[in-house]
């Protein structure tokens, strides 16, 4: 077992009836390095898993990038970690995982969900209500739409709700509500978010915000303005004022 310099690394050969050579250095217990046919030098170390009693190599890096004192360092560090019952190489699998999910999590953000819930699941819904719920979602929480939707700050939206309630809107903060809660609810079926932070909020509950009603001489100055209107206003205003029906229905209507 040779120690490893920089001199015997770069005189290392590898037989011609081989694909590699592996030498492990006198200096540091576990390092090693691996010399390809190609000539590629790479560092690796070497301990045995405490549970399954089988031997664990790691790459730490080529020979050239990384100088053996670096190597003897990183091996050095690994093998305290084993020495602690932790296993490096799953530990760096494990922060590799978490690392991609943060990057998942950060790419979709609130107004991401919100048109993806429109687009796939409010499809087959009403034009009218699936343009209805994404705007009134869009348009209440404007300021947290580029937020990331799976780290939603449950404070945040309660405070832009109960803003809402003080300025006499509580039927529009309950709608964005149950909209918000909605599309989080699909999303968190599927995966795309740990949690909805839209569930069970505290929001200030009050009577539904006043709507004023056309007094009688209101209605029949609107209805002397509709006469005067030709096809096809004059006979929709009418019919919606006789038939109090929705808007989508009297323009279907034949």
């Amino acid at each position: 077992m040779p120690k490893l310099t920089d001199r015997f690394l770069a005189a290392l050969s590898v037989d011609k009836d081989r694909k590699d050579r592996l030498v492990f250095d006198s200096v540091s217990p576990g390092l090693g390095v691996r010399m390809t046919a190609k000539g590629t030098r790479t560092f690796i170390v070497q301990w045995t898993d405490p549970v399954t009693k089988r031997k664990v190599r790691e790459p730490l890096g080529i020979w050239g990038s990384l100088s053996i004192d670096q190597a003897r360092v990183a091996a050095k560090v690994r093998l305290g970690q084993v020495a602690k019952g932790i296993n490096p190489r799953a530990e760096r699998l494990r922060l590799k995982a978490e690392d991609d999910r943060e990057r998942a999590e950060a790419a979709l953000s609130f107004e991401a969900l919100v048109d993806e819930w429109g687009q796939l699941h409010l499809a087959h819904r009403r034009k009218r209500y699936r343009e209805e719920a994404q705007r009134a979602i869009k348009h209440t929480f404007a300021d947290l739409l580029k937020r990331p939707a799976a780290r939603m700050a449950r404070a945040e939206i309660i405070n832009v709700l109960d803003k809402l309630v003080r300025s006499t809107k509580a039927v529009t903060a309950a709608r964005s509500l149950a909209y918000a809660r909605a599309a989080f609810n699909w999303a968190a079926k599927r995966g795309k978010v740990p949690h909805n932070p839209f569930v069970g909020l505290p929001v200030a509950t009050v009577t539904a915000e006043p709507e004023r009603a056309l007094t009688d001489f209101e209605v029949a100055d609107v209805w002397a303005a509709i006469e005067t209107m030709g096809y096809p206003w004059g006979p929709f205003f009418c019919i919606a004022i006789l038939t109090l029906q929705r808007r989508e229905e009297v323009a279907a209507m034949r």
